[in-house]
């Protein structure tokens, strides 16, 4: 007989959340053990998001009352890897603590966003509890945690994971709300929503989830309940703050979703509408999606005569307005639609409980689990690049105090947190070749502008900024003249080659290896003042 229930199954009980918490963790400890760390970021935003977190906790212990606005401005100065307010604030907010009782390093965010993931699993199993038994519910939860394209990005620092740990909260909660009509749960998915937009504003395409749905339940009667204005109104009023901060600091991301110059496929065209749906495979593995696809297809033939209607009907709006929503948006990556895939894994299991007596439904979802895990374990390992920590190790013993290290290279935010990692070194300061050189309109695939500065005038701006050591990426952004101007005064009689490090890869790197270079010529022991562009939020400060 088929484990599918069809009536809502009874509250987990004590023992079955003991194992699901217990099977779960474990999971996330085997995933994170193979999550790269000391201070080998991959992506760009990674150790930004780290950054953040680091800033909040200064923030706090110094509370700068007098200035926050100006604190903030000197504290990118020192540290130009900031992006505090060009993102949402919640997960910085929530690093803040464990920096300041574990220290600060790649390994204590790394800590939160495995906490995230903890919560994660453990709210897509309760979430699939309202529909599945024990053992589907778990394996609905494992399958989620090890989607390639989960594993691959929540295993980094990055918002993805602990966005979708606050919105399955929210769906479990809204989903309690949708069976009983009870409105403290209305109000408790509000609530989680809201601070899942809080993390990432890219979830928001839920609400219209949920308001679809109550409406098909209550009809326009709906908006005759006064608990349903009443959530409303405050879920505006707690989002009114992060609307103010991405309109005034958040413009690229704004412009991502009008439109973007760069954009791999434009939302007006047919390879638009496809682009997600090709990266599935890469996202869930063959087995996963083919099983899913064959759920779809078996659901939409029997049109709402199958097991568990109402879960098809959630996840099924779920899929479709997210897969519209992210399709709009210009900016295309496969990261983004991360949050319409636990309804694809729902396909997958409710399709094999449903046709399978209960051994052999068993047998193809411990199978399924396994060949997903392989898929992620093979073809999807989170990728690194190592050497910036050794890289800050050499210039924390060399570099005299109070003196700034010019960096230039692709990944400025990995060393810039490695450095802001060294507490004994809080004295050093961070200057980007690139905000030098040039005028870059958020990234370069949208617009640089050369400052058209001679190589006497690089030499001499290096002097004046109290520069005395330059970490370089050999062949960085060289096909720009004003790159090549800067490469040719590191190797002339003003500098002195120190150290080169490798900065071994588990992919195909933009570097291979860093060089530091002394500055030999007359440093200026009290930097300059520096103009800083920061075009990600469309404004320039002067500091000294």
């Amino acid at each position: 007989t088929s484990v599918m229930q069809t009536t809502e199954l009874s509250r987990p009980s004590r023992q079955q959340w003991a194992v699901a918490a217990a099977l779960l963790a474990l999971l996330v400890v085997a995933l994170f053990l193979q999550a790269p760390h000391g201070g080998a970021f991959y992506w760009s935003d990674s150790p930004r998001h780290a950054l953040n977190g680091v800033f909040v906790m200064d923030l706090l212990r110094d509370m700068p009352l007098d200035d926050p606005a100006g604190y903030a401005y000197r504290y990118y100065a020192q540290y130009p890897a900031l992006t505090i307010l060009f993102y949402p604030p919640l997960f910085y907010a929530v690093s803040a603590p464990f920096y300041a009782l574990f220290g600060v390093s790649h390994e204590t965010a790394l800590l939160v966003v495995a906490l995230h993931y903890l919560a994660f699993g453990l709210g897509c199993w309760r979430l699939a509890r309202f529909w599945f038994d024990q053992t589907g519910a778990l394996t609905f939860a494992t399958l989620t945690l090890l989607l390639p394209e989960v594993a691959f990005w929540g295993r980094q620092v990055m918002l993805e994971v602990p966005a979708f740990a606050f919105l399955v909260w929210s769906a479990v909660a809204f989903v309690a709300h949708w069976r009983s009509d009870r409105p403290v749960y209305l109000y408790l998915a509000a609530a989680l929503l809201v601070l899942a937009m809080y993390t990432k504003i890219s979830v928001a395409f839920v609400g219209l989830v949920y308001a679809i749905l109550l409406l098909h339940r209550n009809g326009w009667v709906l908006l005759w309940r006064g608990h349903v204005w009443v959530v409303l109104l405050l879920s505006v009023i707690s989002l009114l703050p992060l609307i103010v901060l991405t309109l005034k600091f958040g413009q690229a991301n704004v412009q991502s979703v009008s439109g973007v110059a760069d954009s791999v496929a434009s939302r007006t065209s047919i390879a638009g509408w496809v682009w997600y749906l090709r990266q599935m495979p890469f996202q869930t593995g063959w087995p996963l999606l083919l099983l899913a696809a064959f759920g779809v297809t078996w659901a939409l033939v029997r049109k709402g005569r199958v097991p568990l209607a109402q879960a098809w009907t959630f996840w099924g709006l779920w899929f479709v307005l997210g897969y519209v929503f992210y399709s709009l948006i210009d900016l295309k990556e496969a990261r983004h639609s991360v949050y319409i895939l636990p309804a694809l894994v729902f396909a997958a299991v409710a399709v094999v409980q449903a046709w399978a007596p209960v051994m052999v439904a068993r047998l193809v979802l411990l199978t399924l689990v396994v060949a997903t895990a392989f898929v992620t374990a093979l073809w999807r390992p989170v990728y690194y690049v190592d050497g910036y920590a050794q890289v800050v190790d050499e210039i924390v013993r060399r570099a005299p105090r109070d003196s700034v290290v010019m960096f230039s290279g692709y990944r400025d935010g990995s060393f810039t947190f490695n450095l802001r990692a060294r507490e004994d070194r809080r004295d050093l300061s961070v200057l980007r070749a690139d905000k030098v050189l040039l005028s870059v309109a958020v990234r370069r695939e949208l617009g640089v502008e050369d400052k058209g500065l001679s190589e006497e005038e690089i030499a001499r701006v290096i002097n004046t900024s109290g520069v005395h050591y330059v970490v370089m990426q050999p062949g960085f952004w060289t096909d720009l003249e004003a790159m090549r101007r800067f490469e040719r005064v590191l190797v002339s009689s003003q500098f002195e080659e120190v150290a080169r490090i490798a900065t071994p890869a588990n992919h195909r790197a933009h570097e291979r290896e860093l060089v530091i270079y002394r500055n030999l010529g007359p440093v200026s022991p009290k930097p300059d003042k520096l103009n800083i562009e920061l075009k990600i939020i469309g404004r320039t400060i002067k500091l000294q």
